[in-house]
């Protein structure tokens, strides 16, 4: 025996669909009690599947950590740290609810949440405690932080859909504002503040002076290659001195993940970079060598950086430049930056593209082939072989910072680092391995 109910729908005169359509498609509505769910909003109704009634938002996330992980989706770095992340966001929706109880409302939260996110917390405030007091914006993250959030949250949503554990949201429904140039987290350098970085203490010590710092090989040439090249701090952190080679007689400087520890942020980021003019006038090729000559093509540029498997390469460099925590402000004011401006070494990469478009006139797809960033969207781009590397040589010798940097040379440097032998204390070793 079945059970049926009759549902009456009084539609108007002059309804501009066929009535036969409609009661079809609300007859499916009504057959599916997992979608019927989602649109009201509310998860009194669960699907047959018993597996996945039991599944809880904290499982659904373990296992969608795990899976990314497995399959090389996120690298051991971007799994600790989206893991976090999403742990914060479980835990604002409630970390034992069933994964199928998911629905619009939960995305409207979080995007209301999160423009209340304080900085260095590791919650989000629930809605009741919002305005129980009042928050200064310069306390609050900024856009791009909230856009991770938000963005992650969704990729959960997909995630958990593809999976079969939930019917498909409209997610198109819910966005958060698009961020402004104002609120990005990296702080773009004007020719006056590339002045201070490049007249500052690493760059004009002279040989003969007295200094108690120590004169690391990182510290002279990250920023100089950084806003030279656009590089990211981590893919120059990993660079071995087999990476800068000679390609139809132009040098230049492989991004890869083919070498010991190394990594790609992205598929897109693997790319051939020419050397700027001014990094060979200054002795990079020359460094290069002397690499070279120490231990071969897997010897490491910058040996005194240890490895960390949650961070890579950056993270002590990126710590001598901007300091660690509030009161460890890093080389930043010897460059004249305060802390909290967001002055980073990621920043002389957001210099390099600015440059490009601003100043050059660049257009965007050579920009994108520059520095690693994806263009899936953008069909032409696959057609062919894309950009030269000659076209890409010649857009990097126009690269022009305004600044006066004819005092910086890495023969003086050295001068340095002989009377600091400690700066060559190594904290990883070459290998010797076969050719890729």
């Amino acid at each position: 025996m079945q059970c049926t109910n009759t549902l009456t729908l009084n539609l108007p005169q002059y309804f501009g669909v066929n009535p036969t359509l409609v009661a079809k498609a609300l007859q499916n509505l009504l057959n599916c009690p997992t979608q019927l769910n989602t649109v009201l909003g509310n998860s009194t109704v669960y699907p047959d599947n018993p597996t996945t009634r039991s599944l809880t938002l904290q499982q659904a996330a373990e296992r969608m950590v795990r899976d990314f992980s497995a399959k090389g989706t996120w690298s051991h770095g971007t799994a600790y740290k989206n893991q976090s992340q999403l742990t914060q966001i479980i835990s604002f929706l409630g970390t034992d609810r069933p994964v199928d109880s998911l629905n619009i409302a939960d995305l409207t939260a979080l995007q209301e949440s999160l423009n209340y996110k304080k900085k260095n917390t590791q919650t989000l405030v629930s809605l009741d405690e919002i305005h129980l007091q009042p928050i200064e914006l310069d306390e609050l993250v900024c856009g791009e932080t909230a856009h991770r959030y938000f963005n992650l949250f969704k990729r959960f949503i997909n995630y958990c859909v593809k999976s079969k554990f939930i019917a498909s949201l409209p997610l198109h429904e819910v966005t958060l504002p698009r961020q402004s140039a104002m609120q990005s987290s990296y702080k773009t350098l004007s020719p006056l503040e590339l002045e201070g970085v490049f007249h500052s203490r690493v760059y004009t010590t002279e040989g003969t002076a007295k200094f108690r710092w120590t004169p690391f090989s990182y510290c002279f040439w990250l920023p100089l290659l950084a806003v030279f090249t656009g590089a990211r701090p981590g893919e120059l952190c990993q660079l071995y001195a087999g990476d800068i080679y000679r390609n139809a007689d132009i040098p230049v400087m492989r991004i890869t993940n083919e070498g010991p520890e190394q990594r790609l942020k992205t598929p897109f980021s693997g790319r051939e970079i020419p050397i700027h003019p001014k990094l060979i006038e200054i002795g990079f090729l020359d460094f290069v060598a002397m690499r070279l000559k120490e231990g071969g093509r897997y010897r490491p540029l910058f040996p005194e950086l240890p490895y960390d498997k949650k961070h890579g390469f950056a993270r002590t460099a990126s710590r001598w430049f901007s300091g660690q925590g509030a009161n460890d402000h890093g080389y930043l004011p010897e460059c004249g930056f305060y802390k909290g401006e967001g002055a980073c070494l990621y920043s002389f990469r957001h210099t390099f593209v600015d440059m490009l478009r601003n100043k050059l006139g660049v257009q965007e797809m050579m920009i994108k082939k520059l520095v690693g960033h994806g263009t899936r969207h953008d069909t032409t781009i696959n057609y062919g072989t894309g950009f030269s590397l000659a076209q890409r040589q010649e857009i990097i010798e126009q690269v022009n910072i305004d600044v006066d940097i004819s005092h910086i040379a890495w023969e003086n440097y050295q001068r340095l680092q002989q009377r600091k032998p400690h700066c060559h204390k190594e904290k990883r070793k070459a290998l010797t391995l076969r050719t890729r």
